[in-house]
């Protein structure tokens, strides 16, 4: 349920995927340069200010917290990981588009995260993220299993390009499936 102004997204995937770097980009902190791999101890949690999209029901716009919960890949925080889930409303998946492993292994981070979660299909991302060079729109393919789920190549050296516009389009249709799940929500009390 959207809580008040903020929206809890967390981001997952393998180690050394790039999703402290893309947390960061999103989030517009200085911290995005390639200073050497510092693995991610448990999560880290980004906040920032969004406008969000105007909802259809209600007139005026609204600013929100968005909490980008950036989360540990290394399965020696999975502990951690029910507390974490808790209350979030969508899921960016981040994948080494370089790392054919990576790719191997996101069935099993959307199973573990997002299903565990309750969070539904339409509620999540996958970002194919390119930590070398420039990232080739449409160029990486999601398994069969979860082609129910956007995929978007990303690169940091692009970021204007890949990054913005995948969190764009992809924070607006979470927003949208969260005020169409408030609304139904309110009727089912009103009746």
């Amino acid at each position: 349920m959207f809580k008040g102004s903020s929206i809890k997204i967390l981001i997952i995937g393998p180690p050394q995927s790039g999703k402290s770097r893309l947390a960061n980009y999103i989030a517009d902190r200085e911290d995005i340069s390639q200073n050497g791999y510092r693995p991610t101890a448990g999560v880290r949690i980004l906040e920032f200010e969004k406008e969000a999209p105007k909802n259809p029901k209600r007139p005026g716009s609204e600013k929100v917290i968005v909490e980008l919960w950036d989360m540990s890949g290394d399965a020696k925080f999975d502990s951690c990981w029910p507390a974490i889930m808790k209350d979030a409303q969508g899921v960016i998946c981040v994948y080494n588009a370089e790392n054919p492993k990576h790719e191997q292994e996101l069935e099993q981070w959307i199973n573990q995260i997002s299903k565990k979660a309750g969070i539904p299909a339409a509620q999540n991302v996958v970002f194919a993220h390119h930590l070398t060079g420039k990232a080739i729109k449409g160029q990486s393919k999601l398994p069969k299993s979860l082609s129910s789920l956007t995929v978007h190549d990303t690169s940091i050296e692009e970021g204007n390009q890949t990054i913005h516009p995948a969190f764009e389009k992809f924070f607006n249709s979470l927003m949208l499936s969260i005020y169409e799940k408030q609304e139904k929500e309110e009727n089912r009390l009103m009746n």
